[in-house]
């Protein structure tokens, strides 16, 4: 009988070691878990902020952009307006304007070899064609 109690209170003493061990291995585990968790989270709230402002700069670039070349497609019909009813003589800057045929009835221009997508906020503006086809960002 002693035997049996002896090879029960070693094999009770093993287990609650195991015990111990495996709650030790679960402490270390939810540690683990946690710093996961918060990583994850911290990335998912990185990421989320990152595009935030990655949306941000395409905005306000592209309404920047947008805006920068309604002013100028305005500024271009006035122009041709008014050389269409006051001509000037050749060489004056409101010659090197857009063509008519060039822009739609909406104002926006439909020949996309004046008006490539490249575009630089803060760019002097120029009105002739040459320079005003390298400067606005769309047809």
């Amino acid at each position: 009988m002693s035997q049996f109690s002896e090879q029960t209170q070693k094999q009770f003493s093993e287990l609650q070691a195991s015990h111990e061990r495996m709650k030790a291995l679960t402490a270390s585990m939810d540690i683990i878990f946690k710093a996961l968790k918060e990583g994850h989270a911290q990335l998912c709230k990185a990421s989320e902020e990152t595009n935030k402002r990655l949306n941000q700069v395409f905005e306000e670039q592209h309404h920047s952009k947008r805006d920068r070349y309604c002013l100028d497609q305005d500024i271009n019909k006035l122009f041709n307006v008014y050389h269409n009813m006051n001509p000037q003589p050749k060489g004056h800057v409101m010659d090197n304007t857009y063509h008519q045929e060039d822009i739609k009835p909406d104002g926006i221009l439909v020949n996309k070899e004046r008006c490539p997508s490249q575009y630089q906020d803060g760019d002097n503006i120029s009105y002739s064609e040459k320079e005003a086809s390298k400067q606005l960002p769309y047809a």
